[in-house]
């Protein structure tokens, strides 16, 4: 699956935060660029940009680089999109929603819920009589739900998140195949040139041979 920047954006409102949006469309696309910059451009102070681009980080979302200022003296840090490892987050993160997905399923599809038709709460059977089916926000008597509905949305997010995981499985094959296919061809080339400096080794010699 090739990582567009909706799919990278959905990924970071999930395991980081939504605030830090802007930050990561000015990095889409772009590479090594200086906080100082990213600061400047979003209008907000270095230390702001920092607190956005560690917490990027600590989810291995961004790496970076450093280079001393000469006229300064400190080191300044320059940031780029971890391409290689966002691939492996959003799988690892689009794995747990799937099984946190069959789990909901599990429970829906299994149980009874009641609401209440002013919108206080829901809760399962058990929790439900407990209180006498009435809720405990308002006191309104408390219907049973259909959740039909929930169910069928639920079974079809959970066929997206399979499509999505076998497409970036496919992605991945198709990967590590051309990179195998990348290391076989410089092998093939390398034993080629080593084998021609081989024959003009053995012609140097020979023309050597015969000059003697």
């Amino acid at each position: 699956m090739k990582i567009t920047l909706k799919s990278l954006e959905d990924l970071v409102i999930t395991i980081v935060g939504e605030d830090v949006l802007p930050l990561v469309r000015i990095l889409w696309g772009k590479n090594n660029i200086s906080e100082f910059k990213i600061a400047e451009m979003l209008n907000v102070t270095v230390n702001q940009v920092r607190n956005m681009l560690y917490r990027l980080n600590e989810q291995n979302l961004v790496d970076f680089i450093r280079k001393k200022d000469k006229k300064k003296g400190w080191y300044i840090y320059y940031w780029s999109l971890n391409k290689k490892s966002i691939e492996g987050v959003l799988t690892k993160v689009n794995q747990k929603q799937l099984e946190d997905l069959k789990a909901r399923l599990s429970r829906e599809a299994e149980g009874l819920f009641y609401v209440c038709p002013m919108g206080c709460m829901r809760l399962q059977m058990e929790a439900a009589m407990e209180h006498e089916f009435r809720c405990q926000e308002c006191g309104t008597l408390m219907k049973e739900q259909d959740n039909q509905k929930t169910v069928s949305n639920i079974k079809k997010m959970i066929i997206e998140r399979e499509q999505e995981l076998k497409e970036q499985g496919e992605e991945k094959i198709k990967k590590t195949s051309q990179r195998q296919a990348r290391d076989k061809k410089s092998v093939e080339k390398k034993a080629l040139l080593k084998e021609k400096e081989k024959a003009m080794k053995k012609e140097k010699a020979k023309q050597q041979k015969k000059i003697s």
